[in-house]
């Protein structure tokens, strides 16, 4: 009672696969989920490469994460050559399927913001400074010096 029931064309998975809804980019719209079935015993290397020749997808610059229980991109699977049984996924498990690739084993992606100092006048340092670290913050450490001023342990130039 209150249960629906759906006929699906083609053969039943097997107890050694896995159904397993997909969708491309982390925002999600309903209906758009495609569906594969794979063996337990396939690595994620193998689960991607499936997936993205299913969506008509190619290049290696793709990652698998699974969807978690609020319907957001959860933690990628960053063991690629882990099989998906180890990984304990279960039939009726989302992945998604998200553009870019993951660093290698043993190294990190960090986001970075270069942020602009602004210069005595008010307005923005000048290109020179922007792209060249070490002669802005040598002229820092120089100009602090001989003012004598050190802030929370960092050199900063004194504009007068």
């Amino acid at each position: 009672m209150g249960s629906s029931l759906g006929l699906c064309l083609g053969k039943a998975p097997s107890s050694s696969q896995l159904f397993l809804f997909f969708a491309m980019g982390s925002d999600v719209q309903p209906g758009t989920e495609m569906e594969i079935i794979v063996e337990e015993t396939v690595s994620v290397r193998d689960c991607l490469k499936l997936m993205l020749e299913k969506s008509g997808l190619q290049g290696d610059a793709w990652h698998l994460r699974k969807m978690d229980w609020c319907y957001e991109a959860g933690e990628p699977l960053c063991e690629e050559d882990a099989t998906l049984k180890e990984l304990l996924l279960c039939s009726g498990d989302t992945l998604l399927l998200i553009e870019g690739q993951l660093p290698p084993p043993g190294f990190l992606k960090v986001p970075i913001w270069w942020y602009q100092l602004q210069g005595p006048s008010g307005h923005w340092e000048g290109h020179q400074d922007q792209t060249n670290c070490t002669s802005f913050w040598g002229r820092a450490r120089r100009a602090a010096s001989s003012q004598g001023e050190t802030r929370m342990g960092f050199q900063q130039p004194v504009h007068r």
